[in-house]
């Protein structure tokens, strides 16, 4: 890559991670940070299923979220992340917005979450289970999950 493809690449990251902070403070507010506050635990229903291609966010380090229930394609590349109890967020790099949201779609009805929008020209879905509501956006240089409590 040339040094100034590079640089261009880069300003575009920090781009995308800076629109990402804005939504994530956009999205944070009403849920004050006073520690007095738990997130959603996961019902007990039946055990979700996990594609066997897939990796749980516990298994990617994540402490916050539906973490045993939600999963990312296993060779997903996180490029940021974050882990709160009221915002859980994965950027990533790799696989394709196309690859990612076709992994969702078969992932996430088989894991008890419920697609509630799906606009395949835009590369955004939304949908909710276990206490949680998501979505997933992409372009061509990231893709973006976002769970917060429902």
């Amino acid at each position: 890559m040339e040094p100034v493809q590079l640089k261009t690449w880069g300003h575009a990251l920090v781009s995308a991670v800076a629109l990402l902070g804005c939504l994530l403070m956009g999205c944070s507010a009403g849920y004050p940070n006073d520690g007095n506050s738990a997130a959603p635990t996961a019902s007990s229903g039946a055990s979700p299923s996990i594609p066997p291609d897939g990796v749980t966010l516990a298994a990617l380090g994540y402490l916050n979220g539906p973490t045993h229930q939600f999963s990312l394609p296993g060779n997903a590349m996180i490029t940021a992340k974050v882990d709160q109890p009221n915002n859980v967020v994965a950027v990533v790099s790799s696989p394709s917005p196309g690859r990612l949201r076709s992994y969702l779609l078969r992932a996430l009805p088989a894991a008890g979450f419920e697609i509630t929008a799906d606009r395949p020209t835009a590369n955004t879905m939304t949908f909710a289970g276990h206490g949680w509501t998501g979505t997933f956006t992409g372009d061509a240089r990231a893709s973006a999950v976002l769970l917060r409590p429902a």
